[in-house]
C-alpha cells in the first residue's frame, strides 16, 4: 500500500510538471499561448493539482489509521461501589496526569514507558501483591496494543491516616554469596544465606516490635535500596525472594531501587522492575507525599555518580507529579544514592565549603530540587541509604539548613557481621507521622531491646591496631569517654555524669573511622576489602561520636542523650566495650 501511494503521487506531480512545461513550450515558441489553447491548460493544471491533493489526503489518512492504538492510554480509577475517583495522579513514569470528576485519565505513553500506574491517594489503601506478601502493587505493566487501564481502590474504613509509622530499612542487600560471620566469642562460623540471616535476624527483630503494636496500626516499611547484590553470581530469583521475604510481616512495603539491584545491567534493572514495577513512583500517606525515585547515574568509567544524579527525563516527571500535588503536605524524596555527599561527582555537582569533609560535593541536581520542594508549606525530608554508615548529614547549602537521613545499612557490612561500618549494630529506623511532623524517630538494633541507642568505649582502648585517641587526637592516659550514639544529630543533648555533675560531650564530626569497627574488620573482614572500613574509604564522614575528659581517669561515667522526641537514653562507663569479642559485632544476646 506504502508503495502504491509513493508511484501515485510522483505520477501526479510528474503531470502537473509535464503541464506546465508544455505551457512554458507553447509560449517561448509562439510568444503567447494561443488563444484556443488557455483553457484546456487550465483545466488540465486543475486536474493534476486536485489528484495531487487527493492522493495526499489518502496518504494521510492511512497514516492515522497505523498509529499504535496504545500510543493513548486511557482509563478510569474507581472505588469498590464504581465511584469514580477525582484528582488522583496517574502515571508512566515519564509524565503526569489527574484524573478528571469522574476519575477518568488520558495519557500519552512515552515510547520507553513499561509500567502505568497511580498515586495511592491518602484515604485509600495500598494494594499489594498478595496476602502473604504485602509489598506495594499500585501499577499495571503496559501491554503492546492495550490502551486502556483500569485501577480499582479502596478506601480506608476511617479515612485519611491521621498517624502512622514507617519502618526504614538501609541496604538489605543479600547476595548469592555465603558471607563469613561468626556466632559466638569462639570463633564458630555461620552456615546461613544472607537471605536467611535476613529473615531470621532483621525480619524476626521487626516481628517481636510489630506484636508490641496495636494490631489495628497502620504500619509501612520503606526500603532504601540495593535489596540484592549478585557479587556471588547471578540468581534469577533473588530480587523476587528477596521481595516476598520482605512482604511476609504485616507492614506494607515499598523500595526504591539501588545501584546493586542494577549494577548498570539491563536485566539486573528488569529483574527489580518484575519485582517491584517503576522506579519513578509516589503514594500518599497521611499528610506526606513520597516520592521514590532512581538517582543511580551510571558513567561508563566511574560506575556511577557520588552524589546521585537525575536525567533530564526524570527531572520532567518529578516537577510534573509535585506541581499536580497538594502544596499543604509535607514531602519525603526517597531515595538511594545521597543528594549533599559523595567524592565521585558528575560534572556540574558542587564542592561541599565543609572543612573536615575536603573531596565532597553535592549533586548537580540538588539546587532545582530544592526549588520544588520549597513550595509545600509542610516542608520536605530527604531520605537515602546506600552508604553502610549512619549519618544525619547536615549542611548549610545557599542560604538553607539542610538535613539528609542516611539510613545505616540492614546487612552492615555485607553480612559479614553484626555492625556497619561507623559502628552502628545491623538495624532499622522507626519513625511516626503525625499530621506534616515527624513526631518520633529512633534506631533499633537487631537483638537489642529500644532503649539501647549507643555504645560507650575508652578512647585508649587497643581495637586490634586502633584507637579512638589515635584517630580523633584526643587526650590519652586520662580515661577518656567515647560514645558512639546511632541516630545523632545536632539537636540532640549529649551530657556525661562524673559524681552527680553533668558536663556537655564534644561532638566529633568529619572524614574518619570508628576506631571500634575498623578494628573487629581488620580481623575479620573477607567479605569487603579491609579499606573500606577504614579512614582510608575517603567516602566514610562519621558525625554521631562524643567524647568526655574525666576528672578523675578511672571514675564511672555515665552518658546521658536526650534525642529531639522527648526520649532520654542512658549508658554506664562500666559497659564500655574492651575488645571487639563478647560484643555485638561479633556476638550478641536478645534482650540486652
Amino acid at each position: 500500500m506504502k508503495r502504491k501511494h509513493i508511484l501515485s503521487i510522483f505520477l501526479g506531480t510528474l503531470l502537473v510538471a509535464v503541464a506546465v512545461v508544455a505551457g512554458v513550450w507553447m509560449l517561448g515558441r509562439h510568444g503567447r499561448v494561443p488563444q484556443h489553447k488557455p483553457l484546456l491548460l487550465s483545466r488540465l493544471v486543475a486536474r493534476m493539482h486536485a489528484r495531487h491533493q487527493a492522493l495526499k489526503a489518502q496518504r494521510d489518512s492511512v497514516k492515522v489509521v497505523r498509529v499504535r492504538p496504545d500510543t493513548i492510554i486511557v482509563g478510569t480509577l474507581a472505588d469498590a461501589q464504581g465511584n469514580g475517583m477525582p484528582r488522583v495522579i496517574v502515571s508512566d513514569g515519564f509524565s503526569c496526569t489527574l484524573t478528571d470528576a469522574m476519575g477518568h485519565y488520558r495519557l500519552r505513553r512515552n515510547a520507553r514507558a513499561r509500567f502505568v500506574y497511580y498515586t495511592v491517594p491518602d484515604y485509600c489503601e495500598v494494594p499489594v501483591h498478595s496476602p502473604s506478601d504485602r509489598t506495594a502493587c499500585f501499577y499495571q505493566s503496559l501491554v503492546k496494543g492495550d490502551s486502556t487501564y483500569d485501577f480499582t481502590l479502596r478506601r480506608l474504613p476511617l479515612g485519611r491516616e491521621r498517624s502512622y509509622r514507617l519502618v526504614v530499612f538501609g541496604d538489605p542487600q543479600v547476595t548469592t554469596a555465603m558471607n563469613p560471620y561468626y556466632t559466638g566469642p569462639n570463633n564458630n562460623r555461620g552456615k546461613k544465606t544472607d537471605l536467611q540471616r535476613f529473615k531470621d535476624e532483621t525480619l524476626g527483630d521487626v516481628n517481636t516490635l510489630l506484636a508490641e503494636w496495636p494490631a489495628t496500626e497502620n504500619v509501612y516499611a520503606l526500603s532504601m535500596g540495593d535489596n540484592v547484590q549478585y557479587y556471588g553470581g547471578y540468581s534469577p530469583t533473588l530480587e523476587r525472594e528477596m521481595r516476598e521475604a520482605m512482604g511476609s510481616t504485616r507492614m506494607t512495603v515499598f523500595s526504591v531501587i539501588g545501584n546493586h539491584d542494577q549494577d548498570g545491567r539491563q536485566l539486573y534493572r528488569q529483574k527489580w522492575e518484575d519485582s517491584w514495577g517503576p522506579t519513578d513512583y509516589s503514594f500518599d500517606r497521611g499528610d506526606e507525599h513520597f516520592v521514590c525515585f532512581n538517582n543511580v547515574m551510571f558513567a561508563r568509567k566511574k560506575g556511577y555518580f557520588q552524589p546521585g544524579e537525575l536525567s533530564d527525563a526524570q527531572m520532567e516527571w518529578l516537577r510534573q507529579d509535585l506541581s499536580l500535588t497538594d502544596k499543604r503536605r509535607k514531602v519525603v524524596l526517597c531515595y538511594h544514592i545521597p543528594f549533599t555527599f559523595g567524592n565521585g561527582p558528575h560534572g556540574g555537582a558542587t564542592p561541599l565549603a565543609i572543612a573536615t569533609e575536603s573531596g565532597h560535593y553535592s549533586s548537580s541536581r540538588l539546587t532545582p530540587i530544592l526549588r520544588l520542594l520549597e513550595e509545600f508549606e509542610g516542608g520536605f525530608e530527604l531520605f537515602c541509604g546506600h552508604t553502610h554508615f549512619a549519618l544525619n548529614h547536615e549542611i548549610h547549602y545557599q542560604g538553607r539548613d539542610l538535613m539528609e537521613h542516611c539510613h545505616a545499612a540492614a546487612c552492615g557490612n555485607i553480612w559479614q557481621s553484626n555492625i556497619n561500618i561507623c559502628g552502628t549494630p545491623n538495624g532499622y529506623y522507626v519513625y511516626t507521622f503525625g499530621g506534616t511532623t515527624i513526631t518520633d524517630c529512633y534506631y533499633k538494633s537487631v537483638g537489642w531491646q529500644r532503649h539501647k541507642q549507643m555504645s560507650l568505649f575508652r578512647a585508649d582502648t587497643d581495637f586490634n591496631g586502633e584507637r579512638y585517641a589515635v584517630d580523633w587526637n584526643l587526650p590519652t592516659g586520662q580515661g577518656v569517654i567515647v560514645a558512639n550514639i546511632f541516630n545523632a544529630d545536632s539537636r540532640w543533648v549529649v551530657t556525661a555524669v562524673e559524681d552527680s555533675v553533668a558536663t556537655p560531650m564534644t561532638r566529633l564530626s568529619g572524614k574518619n573511622q570508628d576506631a571500634f569497627a575498623t578494628g573487629y574488620h581488620h580481623r575479620y573482614a573477607e567479605a569487603m576489602p579491609y579499606q573500606f572500613i577504614s579512614k582510608a574509604n575517603g567516602y566514610l564522614i562519621m558525625s554521631h561520636l562524643y567524647y568526655y575528659v574525666p576528672r578523675r581517669k578511672d571514675a564511672e561515667i555515665t552518658v546521658v542523650a536526650k534525642d529531639p522526641y522527648g526520649h532520654t537514653y542512658t549508658a554506664s562507663s562500666i559497659d564500655a566495650v574492651t575488645e571487639p569479642f563478647y560484643n555485638y559485632a561479633h556476638f550478641f544476646k536478645r534482650g540486652r
